[in-house]
């Protein structure tokens, strides 16, 4: 089954091996709960661990895993990239992973804007940044702006408003 980034390791908590993990997960909340497995990417390998507690603290989830309850079990895995089995279970209609919308292309009225770079959330709605000439623009993930989404043809097709973009 696909895997989907859900966060990365920012650090560890005291010295029973929580580890601070940064989510980029819009089920955080399940993905985290206790007797769930994530999968580490550690030196180009994928290491699954149980989750056997998870507390969100401070913008951050604690989370302790089976058998790596010390410290010095878990340190080396700062900085490193956590990992969920891709469940399209979790997503409503008309809701998507982050991983499969960045590199698609974004078009309005069908001139290409450009690629979707990267993907934030601003605490209201996802943002959509897309490379446009080089430059960065941020396309609010709203309906006034996203008309829709084709996987299939790698295409997001919006509406953007005057002064959103520089045109040329």
């Amino acid at each position: 089954m696909d895997k989907v980034k859900v966060g990365k390791i920012m650090g560890t908590h005291a010295l029973k091996g929580e580890l601070k993990i940064r989510s980029n997960s819009d089920f955080s909340d399940e993905r985290f709960k206790k007797g769930n497995s994530l999968y580490i990417r550690y030196h180009g390998n994928d290491i699954e661990l149980e989750i056997i507690s998870s507390r969100f603290h401070k913008n951050n989830y604690l989370v302790a895993f089976k058998d790596h309850q010390n410290i010095n079990l878990v340190e080396k895995y700062v900085g490193s990239f956590v990992y969920g089995l891709k469940d399209n279970a979790l997503l409503d209609e008309d809701e998507y992973f982050y991983d499969d919308l960045i590199g698609l292309m974004v078009k309005c009225d069908d001139k290409v804007i450009g690629k979707v770079k990267t993907i934030y959330n601003n605490g209201r709605h996802d943002i959509l940044n897309v490379d446009y000439n080089g430059k960065n623009v941020a396309i609010p993930y709203v309906d006034a702006f996203i008309k829709d989404v084709d996987l299939n043809n790698e295409i997001i097709e919006v509406e953007l408003i005057k002064g959103l973009i520089d045109e040329d």
